[in-house]
């Protein structure tokens, strides 16, 4: 069977939804092949900053955050302190956070795509790119037992953490740049309804301090995400066993939370987290690639669903605009945004990623940070990429500085 549409999207996740929907929304045909059958879980801590809420917001789905579990801001706790950290005021983001699970996160905004006029493929694997003189044109996909080809003008692969499907579009990810591992479960918690996102900025393996984080997020629904994650930049962390990892977290935190084996309600889940661009250039002769697929996490604090909407979008509307004016089939444009968006921030990151690789210097810079809140609201600011266009307050002439200091050579 064959099909032909504008656009073949592989992966029906944050960018390949966001794609979708910003496609189909101005009428071109679409169609999304997504492996899973929805819903479906993923590793992922469920917290939406206010980067992706404001993502959520422009894809028309304001009206349905009002009743997911919000978030103030992050509460940090190391070195024997505690600090409350409000979201800064700011032009261009809204001034709160959101949790809402992955499996049903997800849904909303494919249906969402769906409603717009996309075509979504359930338990649909795309095998192979169509290749026609040297440029896709298409997909091969295998549904309930039948493999069908799927025509189209441009292919976009939102295909997550998963790599096969990149890899036959000729983009491997670059082994040098810092990868994220994390694992969570779900635990019934009285604590549901904190308000807060809450990090754990001493993460230990033995006597070992590692560098990453703890975290528990409140979902709203009588259960709390609680997880680990864990930066590639500390050398030893293929020895680290993430589900010991995992446990001694839970064994640490306060009784309060009532965070403990016996409140578990989940399996746990791990995953890897390719961040700081490291797949590149993210397109190619007939293709695209977004969000994890093109390993756009943020590298300073592992964030890849607001990526994932944004890098989508941005995808969507390069393809828009050469579909209309039937440009090439190369789409070197969207490669150049991406790069002028995120390039400085995410060469800082990566450089922030490799200090921090260092277990003495992650726990000097904590706990020399948890004795200023000035310091850790900036901190919060810069880690996540909250920068306003408008330069205003102290927070961000320091966002903008950081980032030129990124760009000195060594």
């Amino acid at each position: 069977m064959s099909t032909e549409v504008d656009v073949a999207v592989v992966g029906g996740g944050p960018s390949g939804a966001a794609a979708a929907h910003l496609l189909a929304s101005r009428g071109h045909s679409v169609i999304v092949c997504e492996k899973k059958s929805f819903p479906r879980e993923k590793t992922c801590g469920d917290g939406l900053t206010p980067r992706a809420v404001k993502m959520l917001e422009v894809m028309g789905l304001g009206a349905k955050l009002d009743t997911w579990e919000k978030v103030k801001g992050l509460r940090v706790h190391a070195s024997g302190r505690t600090l409350a950290l409000p979201w800064p005021e700011l032009d261009d983001f809204p001034g709160f956070g959101l949790v809402k699970p992955r499996r049903e996160l997800d849904q909303i905004v494919l249906d969402n795509a769906e409603v717009a006029g996309a075509k979504v493929l359930y338990k649909t694997q795309v095998v192979e790119p169509l290749w026609d003189d040297g440029v896709v044109q298409g997909v091969v996909a295998k549904r309930d037992g039948d493999t069908e080809t799927i025509r189209s003008k441009w292919v976009v692969c939102a295909e997550g953490a998963a790599t096969k499907f990149s890899r036959l579009l000729g983009r491997e990810r670059d082994l040098g740049y810092p990868m994220g591992l994390a694992i969570r479960q779900y635990f019934r918690s009285p604590m549901e309804h904190s308000g807060w996102f809450e990090a754990y900025l001493e993460v230990r393996s033995g006597p070992r301090a590692l560098p990453g984080y703890g975290w528990v997020f409140p979902v709203g629904d009588g259960t709390v995400n609680a997880g680990v994650g864990l930066l590639s930049s500390y050398g030893g962390w293929r020895s680290v066993n993430l589900h010991d990892l995992q446990n001694n977290f839970i064994s640490i935190l306060p009784a309060e939370w009532e965070v403990n084996p016996g409140t578990v309600c989940s399996k746990p889940r791990a995953g890897r987290l390719f961040m700081g661009a490291s797949v590149w250039p993210p397109h190619g002769p007939g293709f695209v690639l977004t969000g994890d697929a093109a390993g756009m996490i943020n590298p300073c604090n592992g964030e890849g669903i607001a990526y994932g909407y944004e890098t989508g979008r941005i995808a969507g509307r390069h393809l828009d605009e050469a579909l209309r004016g039937g440009s090439s089939s190369s789409l070197d444009g969207y490669t150049r945004e991406l790069e002028d968006v995120y390039g400085p921030y995410y060469r800082l990151g990566r450089k922030f990623v490799a200090m921090l690789g260092h277990p003495v210097l992650m726990e000097k810079f904590v706990s020399m940070a948890m004795h200023s809140k000035p310091v850790m609201s900036f901190a919060l600011t810069m880690l996540g990429n909250l920068e306003d266009e408008r330069v205003h307050g102290a927070g961000q002439r320091g966002m903008k500085f950081m980032k030129k200091l990124a760009e000195l050579k060594p």
